[in-house]
């Protein structure tokens, strides 16, 4: 089709505006972004085009690249600046998300209880986080639709919140369906909005309409500044590790690396979760040592092993748990050094306490917690502290809804991206290049000025001090940092623990031994081609 008959022709309304009363007014959106009247005759069907139509108190929202129409009421405000993964409608007492999913397991009942029931249709899940149901789950028929409920209730919020949950499945035989997830200040029936989903002729592609720009604090101290700038212009890899006394701040592991490797890791990585005391002593001997902390804080009180009971990533929104928030800060602050600090990693996996699975199927509340230690960190004057925010690299559950880029906090809430992407016995041995060359298409869209750092990853081989495998991956992971084919990376960060069974057996060795000659050997040779000192 040509742009001139693309520029030129009009929206096809007849299908769209079937049954709907001659509209008021249109509003058009195209690629996320609000038309003026002087181009709204203008036509291109390639691009995202969302036409609103309003007659009196009803607005018909058509979507075209996902090809269906939704009737809502006229004061719903939209917001297409993700419609790659979600669209939004809002007012100051309610949010809908609707998102077009498809079915990517065996079975459609399978993948509904492994992706969005997992947990918020858990009778233990619900007691323990104290949510109830304001009106039971049904199933309904609509237009060629089985349309399936859940009506939920976050007990013990704050007044004014949006604690009324409903979340809706709209499917038939087709591997595609519809998601809604409602969230509002009181009781609101979705049914009728659900109704009036009707399937249109698709076309164009979904567009975002998102920028991320870099953010710098004017109230670092100035060494913190100084480590930020030297970072984000380092030419570079600075290395860093976390092996199993790590979060003691013992640095005997470190040294042995050390030793074998002729280099000085200059960061050290520590763990800490919610529930647990402030590491002071610990980070201390980091200081004394003269190392770069990357501090990983977590809001789980199971170390992320309990999902269904792990009520605290919803008792932080609930506000309760802001006196351990802030001694967190003032413990930040009284370290005084510049610190990494990186909250709530892999929040958009399936297999932590505070992801939006275990959370009401809301990322929102991710967010929202970020955004309230971020401003507990304000209020006692905590200066020092660089924030990461730090995705996985394939966001679980394989669905729209739980996209890495729903989690993503305001750009003025972090200033570095975290990337983490694992090569497991059980992937088929993917290549770092592989890995990270996906990591680099799906960021830099929205990231490409900011620095990353490789927070956390590793590479599982063979077992003990036998690691070949390892070593191969750690020369092709060189010879891609050799190349500069990742220039937003600024620092790696080593995971240098294996990963453990529930029995106590190791799954995936992922320690950088010291007695492993060709693993010492591949980092030596590799630290030795990509820097010059």
């Amino acid at each position: 089709m040509s742009d001139s008959h693309n520029r030129n022709s009009r929206p096809p309304e007849e299908e769209a505006l079937a049954g709907f009363p001659a509209p008021d007014r249109v509003e058009w959106f195209e690629d996320g972004r609000l038309r003026t009247e002087a181009d709204a005759g203008i036509w291109n069907p390639e691009r995202d085009n969302k036409l609103l139509y309003i007659a009196g108190s009803l607005k018909r929202a058509v979507n075209y690249p996902d090809g269906y129409t939704l009737d809502i009421p006229a004061d719903w405000q939209p917001d297409y600046s993700r419609s790659p993964v979600r669209v939004r409608y809002q007012t100051d007492r309610l949010v809908l998300t609707v998102t077009k999913e498809t079915v990517t397991y065996d079975t459609r009942q399978f993948f509904f209880a492994e992706c969005f029931d997992r947990h918020i249709k858990h009778p233990r899940y619900l007691r323990e986080n104290r949510i109830t149901e304001w009106r039971p789950a049904h199933l309904e028929e609509m237009n060629g639709y089985e349309a399936e409920f859940l009506h939920l209730h976050l007990e013990d919020m704050p007044e004014g919140s949006l604690t009324y949950y409903t979340f809706v499945k709209l499917y038939n035989d087709s591997p595609e369906f519809f998601h809604f997830s409602l969230k509002s200040a009181e009781p609101f029936d979705l049914e009728p909005v659900v109704r009036s989903l009707r399937v249109i002729s698709a076309c164009g592609t979904a567009a975002y309409c998102l920028e991320f720009v870099p953010h710098i604090s004017e109230d670092w101290t100035p060494e913190t500044r100084a480590y930020y700038d030297r970072l984000t212009n380092a030419t570079e890899i600075d290395w860093g590790l976390f092996t199993s006394h790590g979060n003691d701040g013992e640095l005997e592991q470190f040294e042995a690396f050390e030793e074998k490797m002729e280099y000085r890791f200059p960061i050290v990585s520590i763990y800490r979760h919610i529930v647990q005391e402030f590491p002071a002593e610990a980070l201390q001997r980091v200081s004394d040592a003269g190392r770069q902390l990357q501090f990983t804080y977590q809001y789980t009180g199971t170390n992320n092993t309990n999902l269904s009971s792990d009520t605290v990533a919803l008792d932080v929104y609930r506000g309760k748990m802001d006196d351990k928030l802030r001694e967190l800060a003032r413990g930040i602050k009284a370290y005084g050094k510049p610190v990494l600090f990186r909250l709530n990693n892999e929040m958009n996996a399936d297999w932590t306490s505070y992801c939006g699975l275990a959370n009401l199927l809301d990322p929102d509340i991710f967010i929202e917690t970020w955004k309230r230690l971020y401003r507990i960190f304000e209020q006692e004057g905590v200066h020092n502290a660089i924030w990461i925010c730090n995705p996985f690299d394939n966001s679980y559950p394989p669905c729209r809804w739980a996209n890495f880029i729903n989690y993503m906090p305001p750009a003025e809430y972090m200033h570095v991206i975290g990337v983490t992407g694992y090569c497991m016995t059980h992937m088929g041995f993917p290549s770092f290049r592989k890995i990270y060359e996906k990591i680099q298409e799906n960021y830099r869209p929205f990231f490409m000025d900011w620095p990353w750092i490789v927070s956390e990853f590793g590479c599982s081989g063979g077992e003990g001090i036998r690691n070949d495998q390892q070593a191969q991956w750690i020369r092709g992971m060189f010879d891609c940092y050799e190349q500069g084919l990742f220039p937003n990376i600024k620092a790696s960060v080593w995971f240098s623990v294996n990963d453990y069974a529930p029995d106590g057996s190791i799954i995936n060795w992922l320690e950088l031994h010291p007695d492993s000659p060709l693993t010492m050997e591949a980092f030596r040779d590799g630290l030795k081609r990509t820097h010059s000192g």
